[in-house]
């Protein structure tokens, strides 16, 4: 087992090619040389980048770096966050840190960048030390950045990449290296040295045994026309960059047979349903989505986002209907036993403006053909429940620009994923 293990960054832990290209274009149309084609860009994801230009666009050191400050310019203000985590990196480094490993960035990025793309996806506190480039260094090579680290923390280490230049700062370094083959190497493969082709590859290699990880649950609440689908398209990209995979899903329904009750449920040749059977069925629903589709995907480690869980219930059977919510907690309590979401969206909107938005869609189904005042009393039961549980409840203004919704997720969402422990 190593004590301590340093990674690199780009092609390691995240994918940045987006980034890297986009700014790699940036740099040449400003010196008014033609971008090439996107197999000749990629070549510049890896090896140095002032190298990169010498090698592949005959520059000489004046005009690489004029490229290389360039190149900077627009990737170090908005082209760092046109990345993402690969899936399961952030499960690998929480289970690294909790076995007692101390972890290490050794990467040809400047610090400054690398410490804000670290904390961009909520991991900067996961590592002891954080290496990079600097202006005024006497060497920026990756063997001197290795050795760094290794001064404050000594013992048996390796050094984890996917370039040749990674392997040797590792050699030089006197440490072990581990190639990942999903980085940017294409088909360069280091001899007599370990190669790994995936992130769970890379995990059972430095772990005794996979850990067990929890995924996160965030469900979606409010009335219908409220943004719900928007914002889990918004919620897919956040949490991607997070580095997890996601899972959608959705109430009544989510499996074969909560989609069949889903049927029975909306249906509008059901109007003779009670109320009292209709609060049993969405259960009925809810317990076998929750057996078959939540729980396994927490279990797994993903990120289970879902339209609708035990809150509408609440809401819609408990205020809506006057069935009282203590009522549809005992038919919920099994369901609830299984799992409750971490974090409750709730996209707030007055029952006159859902209506109309919903309305204007489609042919209302069962539910939706209820009267204003059964939708005036669910968006006070949500209400209720958002006063009631200030910690679980993320509580959006519906009624703003979609541009404006969305951009208050971007800003919260990381604060509810470190209060709930999801993020370091």
């Amino acid at each position: 087992m190593y004590d301590t293990i340093i990674f690199d960054l780009d092609g390691t832990l995240s994918d940045n090619s987006e980034g890297i290209i986009n700014s790699v274009s940036y740099a040449l149309e400003r010196m008014g040389i033609p971008t090439p084609d996107a197999a000749t860009i990629r070549r510049f994801i890896g090896p140095p980048l002032k190298l990169t230009y010498q090698q592949y666009f005959g520059m000489d050191d004046e005009q690489s770096s004029r490229a290389t400050d360039l190149y900077r310019e627009r990737h170090e203000t908005v082209g760092y966050l046109e990345n993402e985590l690969y899936p399961g990196i952030r499960e690998l480094l929480t289970a690294l840190k909790q076995r007692g490993a101390h972890l290490g960035i050794a990467t040809g990025k400047p610090t400054v960048i690398t410490r804000k793309i670290l904390e961009h996806f909520g991991i900067l506190e996961l590592f002891d030390r954080v290496e990079g480039s600097a202006p005024m260094a006497v060497s920026n090579q990756k063997s001197v950045l290795i050795g760094r680290i290794l001064a404050e923390f000594p013992g048996k280490a390796v050094m984890i990449g996917d370039t040749a230049d990674d392997m040797r700062g590792a050699v030089e370094a006197g440490i072990d290296f581990i190639h990942v083959q999903y980085g940017f190497s294409g088909d360069w493969r280091p001899k007599g040295m370990p190669s790994v082709r995936s992130v769970q590859e890379l995990q059972e290699l430095l772990m005794e045994e996979k850990p067990m990880n929890r995924g996160v649950f965030i469900s979606l609440e409010g009335l219908d026309g409220c943004g719900k689908t928007t914002v889990s398209r918004h919620l897919d990209t956040l949490l991607t960059q997070y580095g997890y995979e996601i899972v959608h899903t959705r109430e009544p329904g989510g499996c074969p047979i909560s989609e069949d009750i889903r049927a029975l449920l909306l249906s509008t040749e059901h109007g003779e349903m009670t109320a009292t059977a209709e609060a049993l069925l969405y259960a009925a629903s809810r317990y076998q989505h929750a057996h078959d589709v939540i729980l396994p995907a927490l279990t797994q480690g993903k990120a289970v986002v879902c339209d609708r869980y035990v809150d509408s219930s609440l809401a819609y059977q408990g205020e809506g209907r006057q069935l009282g919510m203590d009522a549809i907690r005992a038919y919920n309590r099994k369901a609830m036993e299984l799992c409750m979401p971490d974090i409750t969206v709730y996209l707030r909107l007055d029952a006159e403006t859902s209506l109309g938005r919903r309305l204007s869609e489609s042919a209302p189904d069962r539910i939706e053909q209820e009267k204003r005042d059964f939708f005036e009393r669910a968006m006070q039961g949500f209400d209720r429940l958002a006063e009631e549980e200030p910690g679980r409840y993320m509580t959006i203004d519906a009624s703003q620009p979609v541009e404006a919704v969305l951009a208050e997720i971007s800003r919260r969402l990381p604060e509810a994923l470190k209060r709930g422990g999801f993020l370091a």
